[in-house]
Order: structure tokens, then sequence, then C-alpha cells
């Protein structure tokens, strides 16, 4: 991540520290485990820093740790698979686990340049659900059978979100993405193009007529 921590309105995203793991681990091995996939997992904290899943922990702005967000590399290059965990059953239905999801959004597209992502959830678990009725995810397909729960299989739901999709998504919700702010950028390339524009013999000047610069 560019910086140590991505900020909403309520919640932030950190990098995981010494004590996190141990913490997720509980999660999964109680209630989130069962929403999340059915039957809770018995893992060490030492196996979750080494998989495959790179996590970030989803901080409340009174500094408690309330859960994870979670992705991972597909088959294709700028594909992922998402994740998001609520740990604090005091906080599923406070609208964190959308907020921190939008976060995730905003790094994977916006600074690791990606063009599709997926979450999956049983269709016993509805709080992911949101992500669907408040326009963040496109409901894309279900999975028959997919989790087995309580001594009967139940089906999953896919959602997805393209490049495109996401920056609608910003448009539409007036989200603010951006690390360095336009008005900084274009300041920079005024400057840039200053110089060019004082060295004319400059081999570089001929390349200023291609240089577009930020969006204006």
């Amino acid at each position: 991540m560019g910086s140590e921590r991505m900020k909403g309105d309520y919640v932030s995203l950190r990098r995981m520290k010494d004590g996190d793991f141990e913490l997720l681990a509980d999660w999964i091995g109680g209630r989130v485990g069962t929403y999340g996939a059915g039957s809770p997992h018995f893992i060490r904290p030492e196996d979750l820093s080494r998989g495959a899943d790179t996590f970030l922990m989803v901080v409340r702005n009174d500094g408690e740790r309330i859960g994870v967000v979670s992705w991972r590399q597909l088959q294709y290059v700028g594909s992922y698979e998402l994740g998001v965990a609520i740990g604090d059953e005091s906080a599923w239905t406070d609208g964190y686990g959308v907020e921190a999801v939008l976060l995730l959004l905003q790094y994977i597209f916006h600074a690791r340049n990606a063009h599709r992502v997926e979450m999956k959830a049983g269709l016993f678990n509805r709080q992911p659900m949101r992500m669907v009725t408040q326009g963040v995810m496109v409901l894309e397909g279900i999975l028959r059978d997919y989790y087995f729960l309580d001594g009967e299989y139940h089906d999953a739901v896919v959602f997805s979100l393209l490049r495109d999709d996401y920056y609608e998504l910003v448009r539409t919700l007036q989200l603010q993405p951006d690390t360095i702010p336009q008005a900084e950028k274009r300041e920079a390339f005024k400057v840039f193009q200053e110089y060019l524009a004082s060295r004319p013999e400059d081999h570089l000047s001929t390349l200023l007529n291609r240089a577009t610069g930020p969006e204006r």
C-alpha cells in the first residue's frame, strides 16, 4: 500500500501487525467462519500469514479492531477475489463492512490497476447482500449447493465489479479515490512545462507537444 492506512468516515484499513493474525484466527474459528465459509475453520495464525490471501485490518475510528478485508490474485492478471469479515458481532449491522470494501476497491482498482474483482457469499448470510442492494457490486450468478451448513447444502451468490463499473460507482457516490489531488498534479505539470519552455534547445522540449499532463 502507498501509505500506512486508508481512512474512511467510520473505519480505516491498515497493514496487519503483531497479534492481528491471532485475532483473525479466533474470529475464523467462531461464528465469523460459519457465516463466511459454512463452518468454523480452526487454522493457525502463522498459516493465515503465509497463505494466498493478503489481509488488511479493519479498524474503527475509535481504534478498535473489528474485522479484516482480503484479496487474492486469480488466474488472469488484473483479476482478484475479495473478502470481508467483521469479527465484532456487535458491529455486523453498522455498515462498517460496506465502507471497508469501498476502501479496498479503491486500493485494488485505483492503485493496483485491477480489471475485475469478485466476491462470494452464502445465501444464509444476509450482510454481504448489502453489497448488491446498495449498488456497490453487480450480481453475477448463483453457485448451487456451494456451502454445507447445519446438515444441508446452501447456494452461494457471486457478485463482481469491472473497472468501468468501479469508476461509475466513484461518480455516483462522489467518492474521492485520488491519493494526490488533481490540483497538485496540474501544478506539477505546469512547473514541468515552464522548465521546458525556458530551455527550447533541450531535446526534451520536443516532447512537450506530446505530453498531455493530468486531466484538466
